[in-house]
């Protein structure tokens, strides 16, 4: 049974075909809903991790259209209130109604001690990741107030949140403070029927996080494939997490199982970060 049938839904940050966003857009298609997939369109700068391109966008949206839903490909810079308002108001014209938002889109920059942290570099982050995410809810949350059974929000945290991370301190902070973002619109959207959650992620294989991993190795004098294993090995379930790991506890939160939960922060982690007793 199709968990989403009728339903519509917008994922940020979707552009990568190895990314968390384009596994949320095919597992929230094969549930059955209408996918808008969004993404910056365009490689990014040197200076941060280069967003999906649209070639790859228009290439996610062939893929979930060949689930048998209706896809929709639109460029965003989340960091705009123009064009994010534009993305919303691009679906509202072909779909006439948002019922599920995942906020995806996300970066980080070039890791450096806090000594050495660019001004420039930290607001950018904290421009994508967290006030990109009060946007797209900001302009999302109407429609979803015009539903009678109300929405769904999903937004991207992580564990580096909770824990923390050397050197990236933007990434960190911005992450946290979608945890604090998620708790306040759980509380306001409420009476609306909106349930807002958050996932935090682990270790998840994707490029981004092996982007990250490179830095690592490099520092450690190691191989990506070093780094890795030993993650996987300090993992308690044994492996690294994958994109479709996280989209199924998307697919959760969006459907009717998630009706009663709002304000949640899920780890997706492996069990990673536990101590044993022994």
């Amino acid at each position: 049974m199709k968990r989403l049938s009728g339903k519509v839904a917008l994922i940020t940050g979707a552009g990568r075909k190895k990314g968390i966003g384009y596994a949320c857009a095919l597992r929230l298609a094969e549930e059955g809903a209408n996918v808008v997939v969004a993404d910056l369109g365009a490689a990014s700068d040197g200076e941060i991790y280069k967003g999906g391109a649209h070639v790859d966008l228009e290439a996610v949206a062939a893929d979930i259209s060949a689930t048998g839903v209706q896809a929709l490909a639109v460029k965003v810079d989340v960091t705009d209130h123009v064009s994010v308002q534009q993305m919303v108001d691009r679906m509202k014209e072909v779909f006439g109604r948002l019922d599920i938002l995942v906020n995806n889109a996300g970066t980080t920059m070039e890791p450096a001690p806090l000594v050495h942290t660019d001004l420039e570099a930290w607001r950018k982050t904290i421009d994508i990741n967290l006030t990109g995410t009060m946007l797209c809810c900001r302009a999302a949350a109407p429609l979803m107030m015009d539903n009678e059974e109300g929405g769904k929000i999903i937004n991207m945290s992580s564990r580096a949140a909770h824990r923390g991370a050397i050197w990236i301190h933007a990434y960190c902070a911005s992450k946290a403070g979608i945890i604090g973002l998620t708790r306040s619109m759980a509380l306001e959207l409420a009476p609306f029927k909106i349930c807002v959650n958050a996932l935090c992620p682990g270790d998840i294989d994707t490029e981004l996080k092996r982007w990250g991993w490179g830095k690592e190795a490099l520092i450690m004098g190691k191989t990506v494939e070093q780094i890795a294993e030993e993650t996987a090995k300090a993992t308690p379930l044994g492996r690294i997490g994958t994109p479709e790991d996280v989209a199924a506890a998307v697919a959760f939160f969006a459907s009717t199982d998630a009706d009663y939960l709002t304000g949640e922060i899920l780890n997706i982690t492996g069990g990673n970060g536990m101590r044993p007793i022994f």
